[in-house]
């Protein structure tokens, strides 16, 4: 859950801070007052307007504004704050009309988000909301409530956060559509999830009808609250998305993990391998994958390829693990001739001889018998057989082709003391026999008539 908020990276409190001095600088229609008394003057003090309008600031206080913002400008915020103290002293005299008040609230709340001081910023957006809804015109609550549900969202009171941003959606004409996406956010970190996704398609949609593209991260939180709600179904529609506009290794990763948990395996299977055509599969896990899909939808000439590849781009470990997969997967797309080496190498790499056994199996395929007979002697010498009976029958059959009948004879009685193979030895005993003495009275015969051929 961390990890989708971390990658959005929505929320910056520098731009709350910037946000809050742009506030301060909008332009604002400005009249002026010059009804000040002598005894004012000399007393160093101004009477409270008498019949200028509520909204309007006077020369003092907007001169005082214009100094605020220069010092500002120039960094020097201690000296903003001294000036922006007078107003303060004007303001609990009650020499400050409602318009002044405003402007005075907002700069005091611009400077503690500089500061991030939110805290303090929140105290002051919130004196504004308290004005009266004459005092304070629309599009100035408007404002104040947007930067209140930042603020709070700056300090994690999200359930305060959500309540300015829904608050300043039901006012706003024109409202900033980022407030949903944050509304989202906020939503998802209280982990009320059906919420949350609500406000993200909302965003995405008011995005999109503004003729704009919808970022990477934005995708990533609606694809994460549909994971979360269970709706793979959606999540796999949103990836298929992010597939095509952002081109990216890790979506077709979550798509064929997704599929998998689906067991959508023969999609699967067409994702990873077109993964591998553009380039993404690049680890061990991955090749394992794509090779054993291929391998269980019985394209084995397929896994084959794939497991050579993760062989020769060093992802596969060299291991008899993986030379005994490659073999196997060469070896049913009845490519026995490529199975060889393969096999080869895992029997030396593996600890026990079922390896070379298979081996032999492969090389009596490929009448090379004389080789089958030394991988069995190999699988033998290495021990470990699971059915060491059969690999003697296997040899067996080597030994007739070479006709090493005698030896041949007695791997068959060596086979026959296993009781699973006792009546399989007496067949083979019994045709060896028979082949032999056949043979040699062919043998026999050949030499008898040796003497009349040249």
């Amino acid at each position: 859950m961390k990890s989708i908020i971390s990658k959005l990276n929505i929320l910056n409190f520098s731009k709350i801070a910037r946000v809050a001095v742009l506030l301060t600088t909008l332009p604002l229609v400005l009249t002026f007052s010059s009804t000040v008394s002598a005894q004012d003057e000399e007393e160093g003090r101004r009477a409270p307007p008498a019949a200028r309008s509520s909204q309007s600031l006077s020369r003092p206080v907007y001169e005082r504004l214009e100094e605020i913002m220069e010092l500002r400008d120039e960094g020097d915020i201690a000296g903003a704050d001294e000036v922006l103290l007078e107003l303060r002293n004007m303001h609990d005299r009650g020499r400050l009309n409602d318009a002044e008040e405003l402007s005075m609230w907002r700069f005091y709340a611009n400077f503690a988000a500089l500061e991030e001081n939110y805290e303090e910023a929140i105290i002051y957006q919130e004196l504004i909301l308290a004005m009266d809804e004459d005092a304070l015109p629309p599009d100035a609550r408007e404002s104040a409530i947007l930067l209140l549900g930042q603020l709070k969202f700056a300090v994690e009171d999200y359930e305060g956060s959500i309540d300015a941003y829904l608050e300043y959606l039901a006012m706003a004409f024109e409202p900033d559509i980022a407030a949903y996406q944050r509304i989202a956010i906020a939503y998802y970190t209280l982990e009320e999830f059906d919420s949350s996704l609500n406000y993200i398609l909302e965003f995405m949609d008011q995005i999109r009808a503004q003729g704009e593209e919808v970022d990477k991260g934005t995708y990533e939180l609606a694809r994460s609250l549909y994971t979360l709600l269970e709706d793979l179904d959606n999540a796999l529609q949103l990836t298929r998305e992010m597939i095509v506009l952002f081109k990216e290794q890790s979506d077709w990763e979550f798509m064929v993990n997704v599929l998998g948990a689906l067991e959508r395996f023969e999609e699967q299977a067409s994702f990873i391998y077109a993964m591998n055509a553009f380039g993404f599969v690049d680890s061990e896990g991955q090749i394992i994958n794509l090779s054993g899909q291929m391998f269980n939808t019985e394209y084995y000439w397929g896994a084959a390829k794939v497991l050579q590849q993760g062989i020769d781009e060093g992802l596969l470990d060299n291991d008899e693990e993986s030379w005994s997969r490659l073999a196997q997967s060469y070896q049913l797309a009845r490519e026995d001739e490529m199975a060889v080496e393969p096999y080869i190498t895992a029997g030396e790499l593996a600890e026990d001889g079922e390896v070379y056994s298979r081996l032999a199996s492969i090389y009596i395929n490929l009448n090379q018998f004389d080789d089958a007979v030394d991988a069995l002697e190999n699988a033998f010498d290495k021990g470990g057989l699971d059915r060491e009976d059969q690999a003697y029958i296997r040899q067996a059959r080597a030994l007739l082709e070479l006709n090493r009948h005698d030896e041949g004879i007695a791997a068959v009685r060596l086979a026959a003391r296993d009781e699973r193979s006792e009546d399989v030895a007496a067949t083979w005993l019994r045709y060896m026999e028979n082949e032999k003495n056949l043979y040699e009275t062919k043998q026999r015969q050949r030499e008898l008539y040796q003497g009349f051929f040249r």
